[in-house]
C-alpha cells in the first residue's frame, strides 16, 4: 500500500482579500483537507505592538511564527493538527458565501471530472496575510497562492466586518484602521513580492523563484479564483508525485 502524502497549500494576501474564503471552497472540494489558520497564532494581547496607542494586529510581530512553523512540521510528519493550539479563526463569520457549495462541487468536476486528485493525498491548507513575509514557511508549503484586490475594494471589505474572535476576546477595528495600519503594513511586509514594489504589478524574481502564484486578473470573482487554484493544485500534486 502506497504511503499518503500530505500537501501543504499556502493561501495568502491582504485582509479581505479572499483568504478565508478561498481556503473554506479548497477544503470543500479536496478530499481529506483541513486548515490552519495563521491568525490562531497571534500572540497573547499585552504582546501586540502598538502604534498611537492603538494595537497593531496587522503587523509581523503580532504573530507567534515560531509556533506556527512548529505546527506547520507536526503537520508534515503527523498529517493532522497539533492539540495545543487554539483554533478560533473558523468562528469568524465571513457572511453569505460568494460561490455555493454545488457551485463548488460544479467546478471541481470541470477540473477534475470524476478523478480525485489522488487517492494516497491529504492536504493543509494554510490560510495567513504574512505566510510569505516569512522566509521559512514560504520553503514550507507545497503550493503558494497570493490574492489581491484593488485598495478600495480591501478597504470597504474589511470595515465592512463585524469583528474578529481573538484568544481572549474580540477585536473590532476603530475608525481609520485600515488605512493607518493594515495597508501600509501590509505594503512593508510584501513589496519585495513585487516590481519595483508595485503590489498591483508582476511578482519580482524572488517570489518567481519560490513559485509563488497570483492570478493575472486582480480581485477575480471567487469562481475563477477557485477554478484556477484547483488547476494548480491538480497539476502540482501529479507533478510532486511522480
Amino acid at each position: 500500500m502506497t504511503e499518503s502524502k500530505i500537501f501543504l497549500i499556502g493561501v495568502s494576501g491582504p485582509s479581505s482579500s479572499g483568504k478565508s474564503t478561498l481556503a473554506r471552497l479548497l477544503r470543500h472540494v479536496l478530499p481529506k483537507s483541513f486548515i490552519l489558520h495563521e491568525d490562531d497564532f497571534y500572540k497573547a494581547e499585552t504582546e501586540i505592538p502598538v502604534v498611537n496607542g492603538i494595537e497593531d494586529w496587522d503587523c509581523p510581530e503580532a504573530i507567534d511564527f515560531i509556533a506556527l512553523r512548529a505546527a506547520i512540521d507536526y503537520i508534515k510528519k503527523n498529517r493532522k493538527l497539533p492539540d495545543n493550539v487554539h483554533y478560533k479563526e473558523d468562528q469568524n463569520n465571513l457572511g453569505t458565501p460568494p460561490v455555493s457549495n454545488e457551485e463548488a462541487d460544479e467546478i471541481k468536476r470541470q477540473v477534475l471530472g470524476e478523478n480525485s486528485v489522488a487517492e494516497n493525498t491529504e492536504f493543509c491548507i494554510v490560510d495567513g496575510f504574512l505566510l510569505f513575509n516569512d522566509d521559512v514557511i514560504t520553503k514550507q508549503l507545497d503550493i503558494k497562492f497570493l490574492l489581491r484586490a484593488p485598495y478600495e475594494s480591501l478597504k470597504k471589505r474589511r470595515e465592512a466586518r463585524s469583528g474578529y474572535a481573538t484568544i481572549e476576546g474580540f477585536w473590532v477595528d476603530p475608525p481609520g484602521y485600515f488605512e493607518n495600519i493594515v495597508w501600509p503594513g501590509y505594503v512593508k511586509a510584501h513589496k519585495h513580492l513585487f516590481e519595483g514594489e508595485d503590489l498591483e504589478g508582476p511578482l519580482a524574481p524572488y517570489a518567481l523563484q519560490q513559485d509563488i502564484r497570483t492570478a493575472s486578473a486582480i480581485d477575480s470573482h471567487m469562481k475563477d479564483m477557485l477554478k484556477w487554484a484547483l488547476e494548480i493544485v491538480a497539476e502540482k500534486v501529479r507533478k510532486l508525485s511522480r
